[in-house]
């Protein structure tokens, strides 16, 4: 029990504090991380096989409450969570940002943490069916919000010899 506890941890710590870091102000993040591995050697005997996407999923939760805990903040204290944005792109970074948390969350899950539909639906806490429908849903409406920049953009110059 021990030793799957150990080899989790060794495997997996990177991982879920890269996840929390990118959802959470940096003063938090040991203090989620270290929870989230409280919690797995407690429930050893029930983590899956695949840990990682029930590592997310219980990190999800303790960022949560974390964010209960903390809901009388101040504005300033809000600033220290600023939304990760693609590299050397505001226009999607933008789309992405007028997005819903929920899309948004479906969205980093599949692409920055690079889980499949299946494991990002435990993540989420529902089926595999609604998490490919949230995420068809996200796509479609992220791709709705760039078309507008694209078409404002501005064109490329024809180069004539």
């Amino acid at each position: 029990m021990e030793q799957r506890f150990e080899q989790i941890y060794a495997e997996h710590c990177e991982a879920v504090r890269a996840y929390v870091r990118r959802r959470a102000p940096e003063p938090v993040v040991d203090d989620v991380v270290s929870e989230t591995f409280v919690v797995c050697l407690r429930k050893i005997d029930r983590v899956p096989a695949e840990p990682l996407p029930w590592l997310y999923a219980v990190a999800r939760k303790t960022l949560a409450n974390e964010r209960r805990k903390r809901a009388p903040i101040t504005p300033s204290e809000l600033r220290l969570v600023v939304e990760p944005e693609p590299v050397g792109d505001g226009v999607l970074a933008a789309a992405f940002n007028r997005l819903s948390e929920k899309d948004r969350e479906v969205l980093r899950l599949v692409a920055w943490e690079g889980l499949s539909l299946t494991d990002a639906a435990t993540v989420l806490g529902c089926s595999g069916v609604a998490c490919r429908v949230r995420y068809h849903r996200a796509k479609s409406r992220l791709a709705s919000r760039l078309e507008p920049a694209a078409s404002s953009s501005p064109k490329p110059k024809e180069v004539t010899r």
